[in-house]
């Protein structure tokens, strides 16, 4: 799929690295929601697995968000991320953008996120080793 510079951009966030993980969502609808859960769930990931373990025993945990998307996990197995700001609100307001993933699909996203980024910074790393000291 091509994408505009404008959709490029806006396919980006954390300092710009692109989360290689949604790479081939073509739903631009569902990629920010997607990318909104992974923003929120960034610097606590083994927070968000562990909210994603106890809703699967049983307990739902709602209404999980920071500053993207609100998520909501319920026992039965899904997980609804809804958007937080309602820019049109006037056409949205008792039904906001979001999207149903499973627990499982929840988990996956997490743990490639975690991957895709150790892998962008051992990346990164290598490459400032092979560039030498900076001045």
């Amino acid at each position: 799929m091509h994408w505009s510079p404008i959709q490029r951009r806006q396919r980006t966030f954390y300092h710009g690295q692109s989360p290689l993980c949604l790479e081939d969502e073509p739903d631009p609808v569902r990629w920010k929601l997607l990318g909104g859960f992974l923003a929120d769930s960034e610097g606590n990931e083994d927070l968000r697995l562990a909210v994603l373990g106890r809703a699967e025993a049983g307990t739902a945990e709602l209404n999980w968000g920071n500053h993207h998307v609100w998520t909501s996990m319920y026992p039965d197995g899904r997980v609804v991320i809804e958007e937080t700001e309602q820019l049109d609100a006037g056409d949205n307001a008792d039904q906001p953008p979001q999207i149903v993933i499973t627990i499982g699909e929840a988990r996956k996203l997490i743990l490639d996120w975690l991957e895709a980024r150790d892998k962008w910074y051992a990346e990164r790393e290598a490459q400032r080793a092979v560039a030498g000291p900076s001045k």
